[in-house]
């Protein structure tokens, strides 16, 4: 199955609490440089884009395997259903 394996959807979520700890931490702190606030924001912003995209991914990939079972089950049942006519006329 494709998508977001997850070791890396973990490691995104945790780089994400990561930099929101230190956005708090630093949303306090009059001496912090508000270039490194604003790179620090950013890169929150991709991560999230990132962690979003990634899911809408996986969310495809999983709708696209369903229908994949779904679509072999059906086959398997008429086959089975075939099988076993041929059996009963014999």
């Amino acid at each position: 199955m494709q998508g977001i394996e997850p070791k890396f959807h973990s490691s995104l979520t945790d780089r994400m609490e990561y930099y929101r700890g230190l956005l708090k931490k630093t949303a306090g702190a009059s001496d912090i440089q508000p270039s490194d606030m604003i790179s620090k924001i950013s890169e929150l912003g991709e991560l999230y884009e990132d962690y979003l995209a990634n899911k809408r991914q996986l969310e495809r990939s999983i709708k696209n395997y369903r229908q994949y079972h779904n679509d072999l089950r059906k086959q398997l049942t008429l086959r089975v259903r075939e099988l076993r006519r041929k059996t009963r006329q014999k």
